[in-house]
């Protein structure tokens, strides 16, 4: 089967063949991003939408490729195994890796980061709940291994512990103390990454310096430092890639015809993330969205295919018409079409539920992982109005819109017809992730709780995650899939790339393909 191979650990590290890599970095590297989300500095307690300033510092256990694949190339796992019952993983660890102040990074550290931190109560990073809700044990196996048991058995557990599905990252015990809700970090972040944190100013920039003691030779940056900064509007990230301010600057996807006119070069993190109309509170008994007449009314009220075609241009955006399945997900299924533009039906369906004039909530939110956001909604609230829908749209900065959906309980009122909001989830080809992430309840693992019948997801969940037979996993998520897509659970924008737009000063980026993780250590120095 096509993604069989996704989940079977190489037995050996292989180089990264990324260019010529320089033996002395030099330099300074600017890039320029969207935002700096939280702006907090312990990964536990930020999202992936943080770690575009935060995970260069950190490894992962398990890496993605340059395919898209689970793989070892930039984990500091050496290799991994799952027994048959899938309820236990063994994890063989990368030996002579050092943290930043040159202590050995040990089985110890992962019992730490897996096993207490980023399962304490107050650690919110986005799979720490999946992580919470599926870890039964951890112990060292041996001085180089570490064993992890399961409440049930899970064949794609390991994707959560990678950077191509979650922003779980490896975290020193000495760089923390316990306190009475979880943990404190303890002066500046330590990691075994490509890159040493040197400063942090919020809302300003943040500094790193090349790790030139890196485990991995090919991966040690050409640039001898490495410096961050926030800018919110997406001229202005472009503007100061054309003067020269920047290096490099991930800009919004239209903009990739205004580079090129500018005679800069874009390159791309492809099959990154897929941007989703997500309903929020759906849940509720008391909201019109829970009935699916109302969704149905808002899928065929939008004409995608044009916000598609003025919002990604030069293909950094594909529609796709399933909301976490891309081609090669499992469950994804090909036979299923994006839902076509006819107002007729959104006027039919308003008239069927009889529409009381209830607002639609819109909640512009701008995320690193899709600061187009804001077009793109401004675009479906003309779309709702034309078929009679009334809305309400307020601006929010990402760190004031998240406690609206991870807190428990979640605060999104009934007196609206529906929230609507543009998520952004990876393109995880494991799937079962981005179900724990966005359709179960917060009981169950979830942050999102976006879908509309938790009770339901919840129980299919467990069903799901108990099947350890990736054939069988693939045909139990296509049904989910598809009655999902049925349901009109939600309306998928596209498959998106993460564009950047680069100087002369830059002559490649070797990011691979999906995940949030961009590698910024495989920015290549122009000769």
């Amino acid at each position: 089967m096509r993604t069989r191979h996704m989940i079977t650990g190489t037995l050996a590290a292989m180089w990264l063949a990324t260019g010529a890599v320089f033996a002395n970095p030099t330099g300074e590297l600017t890039v320029v991003v969207a935002n700096f989300g939280r702006e907090i500095l312990d990964i536990a307690q930020t999202t992936t939408q943080d770690l575009q300033y935060t995970s260069h510092v950190f490894d992962p256990l398990i890496s993605g490729n340059d395919k898209g694949e689970l793989s070892t190339d930039r984990g500091l796992a050496e290799s991994w195994a799952v027994t048959p019952d899938a309820k236990t993983v063994r994890i063989k660890l990368r030996r002579g890796v050092t943290w930043h102040d040159g202590k050995p990074f040990t089985t110890d550290d992962v019992i730490f980061t897996l096993g207490e931190r980023l399962i304490a109560p107050d650690a919110n990073c986005t799979l720490c709940r999946s992580l919470r809700a599926s870890l039964a044990g951890i112990r060292a196996f041996d001085e180089n291994t570490v064993e992890i048991t399961l409440k049930q058995p899970d064949v794609t557990f390991i994707s959560i512990l990678s950077s191509r599905d979650s922003d779980i990252r490896m975290l020193a015990r000495h760089n923390y103390k316990k306190i009475d809700q979880g943990y404190e970090l303890v002066g500046n972040p330590i990691g075994t990454g490509p890159w040493k944190f040197v400063s942090f100013e919020r809302g300003v920039q943040m500094r790193m310096a090349a790790n030139t003691s890196y485990w991995d030779a090919a991966r040690v940056p050409d640039f001898a430092t490495l410096r961050l900064l926030p800018r919110a509007q997406a001229s202005t990230r472009l503007s100061m890639v054309r003067s020269g301010e920047a290096d490099m600057a991930f800009i919004d996807p239209r903009q990739a015809t205004d580079a090129k006119r500018a005679g800069l070069r874009t390159l791309r993190l492809e099959n990154s993330t897929i941007g989703t109309i997500t309903f929020m509170g759906c849940w509720q008994t008391a909201i019109l969205c829970r009935d699916m007449r109302l969704r149905k009314a808002i899928a065929h009220a939008i004409d995608m295919d044009a916000i598609v075609k003025r919002v990604y241009p030069e293909n950094t955006g594909r529609r796709i018409a399933n909301s976490i399945w891309t081609p090669p997900a499992l469950g994804y299924d090909a036979t299923l079409v994006p839902y076509r533009y006819d107002p007729a039906i959104s006027k039919a369906m308003l008239r069927e539920i009889g529409y009381d004039g209830r607002p639609v909530k819109i909640w512009s939110v701008v995320t690193n992982s899709s600061p187009e956001s804001p077009e793109v909604l401004q675009l479906v609230d003309g779309y709702l109005r034309a078929v009679g829908f009334k809305t309400e749209v307020t601006n929010l900065e990402t760190g004031a819109f998240r406690p609206r959906y991870a807190n428990d309980p979640q605060n999104f009122e009934t007196r609206y017809a529906a929230h609507l909001f543009v998520d952004s989830p990876g393109a995880r080809p494991m799937v079962l992730p981005n179900l724990g992430v966005s359709f179960v309840s917060h009981k169950a693992g979830g942050v999102f709780q976006a879908y509309w019948n938790m009770e339901k997801m919840d129980v299919e969940f467990l069903k799901l995650k108990a099947i350890t037979d990736l054939a069988a996993l693939d045909h139990a998520l296509r049904k989910v899939n598809r009655e999902t897509y049925e349901e009109y659970s939600f309306v998928t924008i596209a498959a998106r790339d993460v564009t950047a737009a680069v100087g002369p000063k830059v002559k490649s980026w070797s990011p691979g393909s999906y995940g949030y993780a961009w590698n910024l250590e495989t920015v290549r120095r122009a000769q």
